[in-house]
């Protein structure tokens, strides 16, 4: 159990197939064995015991960890005991770390909040709308962009999707929201100048574009080893640059909307029933003014609560930003 111990810590976190979950309960079951064979009782009852509550220590689960080990051992009457000593562990746990389980933790270490299901009760009783929790300065790109600022725009933004609006490339259009295409796909375009035109040859477009099989085949292998910003583009000509490429025949024409004066509460239940990465904000005349993501909506959870509370949180966890100011726009 010692052994299996140091050798989780070592190889836990690298770039190799070692996981937790199955460890944890051979170490948990090493232990339990190890206790009742000295105090002289059941060696194989403690070891099922001993490995639920490793585990429940660790990940702080209750009800789920509970069925799986009974469901594992065919042993229907081990629910009370498993129960009770998930529930030790976890309290055990809070108390002596004062951080959640291991998974939440590596959440908070990516960057990657984590959304309750319901939305947050001091959020569903204060008049907030979708427009006071987005994230403004939404990038577009027209239906007809030129060559030479498509690159610049991929060079100075990593962003994987895009919102395309109505608006050729002389920024002519409504601006309204058409759909939205992927950083992939542009450059899967950029690495296809045959489709590139010029202004008095428009009429031959729809014969450039290309079909999806020839797309894919020209879309770059993730995660794009070595293309730097500064590389994008860089085989295209000067007189590529100067040409324009149409974007309509390769957007995805239904991105996930949200209207601008729509309650936060209703956006947060579409965002987390629909497991949406991102939700777009738009206006009246459907033009995009904004952006939700996790890292918006894992706000609303502050509403309402003591400033020394979020101070205190956001000291703990990365995910936490600008919460004070947060909180003081809606009090």
């Amino acid at each position: 159990g010692i052994v299996q111990v140091v050798t989780l810590c070592v190889a836990f976190g690298i770039s190799v197939s070692a996981g937790i979950f199955i460890p944890l309960l051979f170490i948990g079951a090493c232990f339990g064995r190890a206790l009742a064979l000295i105090i002289g009782l059941d060696p194989r009852t403690y070891a099922i015991v001993g490995a639920a509550a490793c585990l429940g220590g660790v990940v702080r689960v209750l009800i789920s960890l509970t069925a799986i080990v009974t469901s594992t051992t065919s042993l229907s009457f081990f629910i009370t005991p498993c129960m009770i000593v998930c529930l030790m562990a976890q309290t055990v746990g809070n108390w002596a770390s004062g951080r959640p389980g291991i998974y939440d933790i590596i959440l908070q270490l990516r960057d990657v909040p984590f959304l309750e299901e319901q939305c947050p009760e001091g959020a569903m009783h204060a008049n907030i709308r979708a427009r006071n929790v987005m994230k403004t300065g939404v990038i577009t790109i027209g239906t007809q962009v030129k060559v030479s600022d498509l690159l610049k725009l991929l060079r100075a933004h990593d962003f994987s999707d895009f919102p395309v609006v109505d608006r050729d490339a002389n920024g002519h259009g409504e601006g309204a929201l058409v759909g939205s295409i992927s950083r992939v796909d542009l450059l899967a375009l950029l690495s296809r100048p045959d489709i590139f035109f010029s202004p008095e040859t428009e009429s031959s477009i729809e014969d450039k574009a290309l079909s999806f099989s020839e797309l894919d085949s020209a879309r770059p292998i993730l995660p794009l080893p070595g293309l730097e910003a500064k590389n994008i583009g860089r085989d295209l000509s000067a007189e590529d640059k100067k040409k324009y490429v149409h974007l309509s025949p390769y957007i995805q024409i239904a991105p996930h909307t949200f209207d601008g004066h729509g309650s936060a509460e209703r956006a947060y239940e579409m965002f987390r029933c629909l497991g949406l990465r991102k939700l777009l904000v738009v206006d009246k005349r459907f033009r995009p003014i904004g952006i939700i993501t996790r890292h918006e909506l894992v706000l609303l959870e502050e509403i309402g609560v003591e400033k020394e509370t979020i101070t205190a949180k956001s000291m703990r966890s990365v995910i936490y930003t600008n919460l004070s100011d947060f909180k003081d726009h809606f009090e």
